[in-house]
């Protein structure tokens, strides 16, 4: 579906993205991670074909994207950051206006108005932030497109909303929609994608499922009192917290409670390490494969 090869653009001497090769596969939903200028918003927009490429390969659908290309966008639903349209039109307008171009099943738009909680009748220029993101969503998802490209698509929208729009992607992957997402929310990224890429200065550090990340068992290890010689593969010291050591452990856990019985602690914490935890580790890392 998005086939991905040796990417590369630059703005004058400064990085957009560096050899970004990545595949998402038809009706997944693939994770985009990373911090703010890591390059997501510059792929996203090469492949949209809004921004020309320097080098590389970038394919939608098998066809190599071009700039201006309508046949190719109308299979695809597209969520800026930030949603901008017609300040003094009212919300029904917009969406009536997109629908004319567009083949809509009416239950199916109905269904993302109600669900989205959508007011049609204020003026577009009068919503906040969040209500203007709902718009946006819904002009990008009302056709049903065969791919939907996401960037932030939850920032500013309230709890239930960005619960009810996990859920209509969600239904929307049965359908075998392929779903690009980039998003800092990373819980959401958890709940929903099937695998995930971490970019960080324009060079994709990993792609990997969900399941390979868990499976990787990070953990946090606090003991007390103070141990420096704690050593076992997987198993690296972090710093002290008064009388307590701080370790970092990657492994069988088992394996890890088998090792920690040989010594004598006043007390021991293990705990999982979460998702953001996880990716500030690679973050940190030079090199990742």
């Amino acid at each position: 579906m998005i086939q991905v090869e040796d990417l590369k653009k630059y703005y004058g001497s400064i990085r957009g993205v560096e050899r970004v090769t990545l595949h998402v596969k038809q009706g997944e939903i693939f994770g985009f991670v990373g911090p703010n200028g890591s390059g997501k918003t510059t792929m996203i927009r090469t492949l949209l074909g809004l921004i020309s490429k320097d080098g590389g390969s970038a394919k939608l659908f098998g066809k190599e994207v071009q700039i201006g290309d309508p046949d190719l966008n109308k299979d695809i639903g597209y969520m800026p950051s930030e949603s901008y349209f017609f300040n003094e039109m009212k919300v029904k307008d917009i969406i009536s206006f997109f629908k004319s171009m567009r083949t809509v099943d009416d239950s199916y738009l109905s269904m993302l108005i109600e669900q989205l909680d959508l007011d049609l009748l204020k003026k577009f220029g009068s919503l906040s932030f969040g209500n203007k993101k709902k718009v946006g969503l819904v002009v990008a998802l009302m056709h049903q497109p065969k791919l939907l490209i996401l960037d932030e698509p939850t920032s500013g929208l309230d709890p239930l909303i960005q619960s009810r729009f996990l859920e209509i992607i969600t239904n929307e992957r049965k359908r075998g929609t392929t779903v690009l997402l980039s998003s800092h929310v990373l819980s959401e990224i958890e709940k929903v994608c099937d695998r995930v890429a971490l970019i960080k200065d324009g060079v994709i550090l990993f792609i990997k499922t969900m399941d390979e990340i868990r499976q990787n068992e990070h953990k946090r290890l606090l003991v007390t009192p103070n141990h420096h010689d704690l050593i076992l593969e997987g198993l690296s010291f972090i710093q002290d917290f008064d009388q307590s050591s701080q370790y970092a452990y990657v492994g069988d856990v088992n394996l890890l409670v088998q090792f920690l019985a040989k010594y004598k602690f006043i007390d021991i914490n293990i705990r999982n390490v979460g998702l953001e935890e996880i990716f500030s580790i690679y973050y940190q890392k030079e090199d990742v494969k």
